[in-house]
């Protein structure tokens, strides 16, 4: 017996969804991955059924913590019903998660056989006791995405056109974060987003052909109107395509709306109570930004007065989730014992999730406490590498700051002076104007390159590099140029 027909005896109704996630995993990850949590939703929904239990929520997250604290389920099991959720939740935003593609295929197939795997373990619990027949996982193959291409372009499917576009926008994500990285680790050149740019334009086309009757590929199709993704950009279509989306209950939708009210933008006035109630319906579908957003209207006590139990709550839901940004709001939280007690041991285990996700604030925070040896050992090697990588995905002044700060001050093995100047003049270049952070780095910069001065004086050979560097700053050591 292979897995599919394990899926099969388990239950009938969980056989859609695992056959699409088995046939797209290699072509369309991301899809792959949104329909395993969907797996992990109706199987907590039927556990509860067997066990008379009555949910409080309809939140994936809440159901796995209901179900475990009634004993319907061991710890063991509630782990991976969360892991099958978390890697839904990095399925349906890979950008947040900085995922290339490679790795959303590699966990896209990995959750299929994990999810084959939960499903054999589940089927004592939903088959009285009755132990799940022998079974082997049968292999993937790439048949799938010539197949959806067939249908998209011949039958004018407009599921499988929204697929497609899926594919493309996954590949220009991909190709967006290739050219950051390539530009960053260039003294910051101009990234190349040409490729990005004609893959976004293609993904565009197929949103666009299929928006008519998918409620999904409607919000994308709005999406990529806001952004001029496809060479057009229209706000007003963009938003209504949203807002229709919305009432279709598409949870990225929702959550996307309940932002707009939250932040004032894209022509909504703020209304902190229409936020709640968009970003509470994305959250009861498990959507881990909209969950994320709710803790700040909280933290921000834009209903009234801030509620740091109910802003910790929900950053710690989202954190659950895998979202990156709340992890490390909710590490935040936890260091300063807001909405709760401090815990510094778990508020350095969620720095650290975040940033092993590559979220820029958590490697710049995680790079400063390494550096000196703040809850963590000292190592000033390991805090290069970690201000490197806040600097390669966020691009953060801050950290670009810090870390020439370390050169300069010899807090760094191979103290070099070149690179603490470039990175001097970088973070200036990357601040908000009159920000604190420009101002410190404009009051400190002459004192800074006086080092380069000196060292310039000290040369028995004139240095190219180090007279290049130099020439970035004016005759008192402030930085020239503008602002990025």
């Amino acid at each position: 017996m292979n897995d599919l027909e394990l899926v099969r005896r388990l239950d009938r109704r969980l056989v859609d969804d695992y056959r699409l996630a088995r046939s797209y995993c290699l072509d369309v990850p991301t899809f792959a991955l949104v329909h395993l949590r969907s797996i992990a939703h109706r199987l907590t929904t039927w556990l509860g059924e067997r066990a008379d239990l009555e949910f409080h929520s309809k939140n994936l997250y809440d159901r796995i913590e209901q179900l475990a604290r009634a004993k319907v389920i061991d710890m063991r099991l509630a782990r991976k019903l969360h892991k099958l959720r978390g890697d839904g939740n990095k399925g349906a935003h890979p950008e947040k998660y900085h995922l290339s593609l490679e790795q959303l295929v590699q966990l896209a197939g990995k959750s299929v056989k994990d999810t084959a795997r939960l499903c054999a373990e589940v089927f004592p619990l939903l088959h009285s006791g009755e132990e799940a027949p022998q079974w082997q996982f049968e292999p993937v193959d790439v048949v799938a995405g010539r197949e959806l291409c067939y249908r998209a372009v011949m039958e004018d499917d407009p599921e499988a056109q929204y697929l497609v576009g899926l594919s493309l926008k996954a590949r220009a994500l991909m190709h967006q974060e290739r050219a950051h990285s390539f530009a960053a680790a260039n003294d910051g050149q101009a990234p190349d987003m040409s490729d990005a740019r004609r893959t976004l334009e293609q993904a565009a086309y197929w949103f666009r052909r299929a928006a008519a009757e998918n409620p999904s590929a409607r919000f994308e199709h709005g999406v990529a109107l806001l952004n001029g993704y496809g060479g057009e950009r229209d706000p007003q279509a963009a938003v209504r395509l949203i807002e229709e989306a919305a009432e279709q209950g598409v949870a990225d939708a929702l959550a996307l709306v309940g932002y707009f009210y939250l932040a004032g933008s894209q022509g909504y006035g703020q209304d902190p109570v229409k936020a709640e109630h968009y970003l509470s319906e994305a959250a009861e579908q498990d959507q881990p930004e909209a969950m994320a957003n709710l803790g700040v209207l909280y933290y921000q006590g834009l209903l009234g007065q801030p509620d740091l139990a109910r802003a910790r709550t929900c950053s710690e839901q989202a954190a659950l989730a895998g979202y990156p940004h709340a992890q490390y709001h909710l590490a935040v939280m936890l260091f300063a014992g807001e909405g709760g007690e401090a815990n510094e041991d778990a508020a350095l285990g969620w720095l650290q999730q975040a940033a092993e996700q590559h979220y820029p604030e958590a490697l710049a925070d995680l790079a400063q406490r390494t550096l000196d040896g703040d809850g963590v050992e000292a190592n000033p090697a390991a805090a290069v590498t970690l201000y490197q990588e806040a600097i390669r995905y966020g691009r953060l002044p801050r950290a670009m700051f810090e870390l020439a700060l370390a050169h300069f001050d010899g807090e760094v093995p191979n103290r070099d002076l070149v690179e603490a100047g470039t990175l001097l003049h970088r973070a200036f270049s990357y601040a908000i104007p009159d920000s604190e952070l420009s101002e410190a780095i404009w009051q400190m910069a002459p004192e800074l390159v006086q080092q380069l001065d000196h060292a310039l004086t000290a040369e028995f050979e004139e240095n190219e590099a180090l007279v290049e560097v130099r020439g970035r700053f004016d005759e008192s050591g402030y930085p020239l140029g503008n602002w990025r």
